[in-house]
């Protein structure tokens, strides 16, 4: 049984570690250089987090950290922590890693993480996570069962996410990494930081200013469309660049209840009319959206050229992930993406 070998090599591993008292640096060494993490403010252990699954109690300040879901890894780093292990992040170059996140870490004179696909997203290999020696699993923006965490319990400090799976804001997501990692007053500020400049950048586009939107993807194979709720973290950075989701899609958004997204098939999107449809996608394959769904290409913001295209992945992604760091990134293109969107003349 899998449940058996993890203890098996929990008690192994514990022994060995009581045969290395005194062996151990002050910064951990892992492939490729210096694990780096970042000295806590004062007074900031011991700390009690609340979350889905009870409360996790973190005595020290970690070195350690494995990150399970998406885009912890990013908020850490911000913070001045690399994490030994992470999940897969998909680049436009192949990679294992955000761009972004690659430079902050490069920047920081650290190795890049371990990655294992099981951290982000599905059934987590408990064994590898077992491996990192972690003394502080996050797993704040992911999908992990009751059972995992009980068992990710078992090999370090565990923290889940504060409500719903998957559902923690921006907001949630950095003040409780912040708490964790011992940088409660950083947190903040990277926080403050970001807001300000959200709200500096939407008074240098007013062209933005109350306009309506939905965001989302375009219809798949069964002629559903996955629009963004209020509550997910792509809809929140465009309220604070100052625009406004849609009243209507709102109203479908309570009937589906509440959650970050929801299906709406193509006889509830076409008597929307937002300003704009912001989209991760290319100009060709909303081409060939609208030639398999004829419905589709008649919706006003597809037939009136008021999409807002982010055609890099990258670009989709930072704005997907919608970290401090990620944004900072990939805002200059977001927004551009938004104002040629609002600009744009109606196709003949």
């Amino acid at each position: 049984m899998r449940n058996s070998r993890i203890v098996v090599v929990i008690m192994a591993i514990a022994a060995l570690l009581a045969t290395m008292v005194g062996c151990a640096a002050s910064n951990d060494d892992t492939a490729g250089g210096t694990h780096v993490f970042a000295e806590p403010e004062a007074g900031a252990y011991p700390v009690t987090l609340q979350h889905a699954y009870g409360s996790t109690t973190i005595d020290a300040q970690p070195k350690r950290v494995v990150v399970i879901g998406w885009s912890g890894a990013d908020i850490a780093v911000d913070l001045g922590t690399v994490p030994v292990a992470q999940g897969t992040a998909a680049s436009s170059a192949g990679g294992s890693y955000y761009p972004w996140f690659k430079e902050a870490v490069e920047k920081l004179g650290a190795p890049l993480p371990a990655v294992d696909e099981s951290l982000e997203r599905g059934e987590v290999d408990l064994e590898y996570v077992l491996s990192q020696q972690p003394d502080l699993i996050l797993a704040v923006n992911s999908g992990i069962t009751e059972k995992e965490y009980n068992r990710l319990s078992e090999i370090a400090p565990t923290v889940a996410f504060p409500g719903e799976a998957w559902s923690a804001s921006a907001e949630e997501h950095v003040e409780i990494i912040g708490k964790a990692l011992g940088r409660p007053t950083k947190a903040a500020e990277i926080r403050r930081d970001l807001t300000a400049t959200l709200a500096r950048t939407g008074a240098d586009h007013p062209e933005l200013a109350g306009k309506t939107f939905i965001s989302g993807f375009a219809p798949g194979d069964d002629g559903q469309s996955i629009v963004f709720s209020t509550t997910d973290a792509r809809v929140q950075t465009l309220v604070e660049l100052g625009m406004r989701p849609l009243p209507a899609a709102v109203d479908l958004q309570h009937a589906a209840g509440d959650p970050s997204s929801f299906n709406v098939s193509l006889e509830q999107l076409l008597p929307l009319a937002p300003d704009l449809f912001l989209t991760v996608s290319t100009r060709a394959e909303l081409d060939e959206v609208g030639r398999t769904h004829t419905a589709f290409a008649r919706w006003a913001p597809i037939a009136d050229n008021r999409v807002a295209l982010l055609e890099d992945k990258n670009v989709g992604l930072a704005f997907s992930t919608a970290t401090p760091l990620g944004l900072r990134w990939g805002l200059p293109q977001i927004v551009s993406a938004l104002s040629a969107a609002v600009k744009s003349p109606a196709r003949p």
